[in-house]
């Protein structure tokens, strides 16, 4: 299959294709457990876990039982406090926590190399080049806008110091993020319809994927 390249050095948007062996006749994730079990372990990451409610050690009031144990003809109550007065405790509520599992890193990486095979079986991988120390914001988003790209994820080369660079230029560009290459992971690439990736990674990508 052959993949484009975007040249982010030329504003006249000069772009050529160049050839990569992957067969792609089959559609859709090729194993959609994984991609789930590591989706949902992302987000698990993300939740904050701060929402609790009051045991009985944290109600304030009296430890007087509400009436005598026996002859009123109501049942027995040994206090104020227990779940079924108002503003007793709460039971079975939530309580401060971590919600962060650990998985095995096989399936991380059998996750991520899935969902950028998906990039490529739907056309949505495409790579840039880019040797200018600087920029500009306007010339990317019509570089975007021109190849008909709104909506993408940019994986820049550490090693290569472009991502600072990159992402000071796509940051005030809607739907547009860039990352380090390091920092790939499934929840970003599913987030963004297309894959920008730098050419100088191709052989790094194809490690992953193959």
């Amino acid at each position: 299959m052959d993949l484009k390249i975007i040249d982010f050095n030329n504003n006249n948007i000069s772009s050529e294709s160049i050839d990569f062996v992957y067969d792609v006749d089959d559609q859709g994730l090729d194993s959609p457990k994984a991609v789930a079990y590591v989706l949902n372990w992302q987000l698990s990451k993300r939740r904050s876990g701060t929402a609790q409610t009051k045991i009985m050690s944290e109600i304030s009031g009296t430890t007087a039982k509400p009436h005598k144990q026996k002859g009123t003809g109501h049942a027995r109550q040994g206090s104020k406090r227990s779940v079924q007065f108002r503003g007793g405790r709460t039971c079975f509520g939530p309580r401060v926590r971590s919600f962060e599992y650990k998985i095995p890193k096989k399936i991380v990486k059998l996750a991520v190399a899935d969902v950028i095979r998906l990039k490529l079986k739907e056309n949505k991988l495409v790579l840039f080049s880019n040797d200018k120390s600087e920029i500009k914001t306007g010339v990317i988003n019509k570089i975007l806008k021109d190849n008909k790209i709104d909506n993408a994820l940019v994986l820049c080369n550490s090693e290569a110091n472009s991502v600072n660079t990159i992402s000071k230029a796509v940051r005030n560009i809607k739907n547009v993020k860039a990352i380090d290459f390091d920092g790939l992971n499934v929840y970003d690439i599913l987030n963004f319809d297309f894959l920008l990736l730098d050419k100088n990674l191709l052989s790094t990508i194809k490690e992953v994927v193959l």
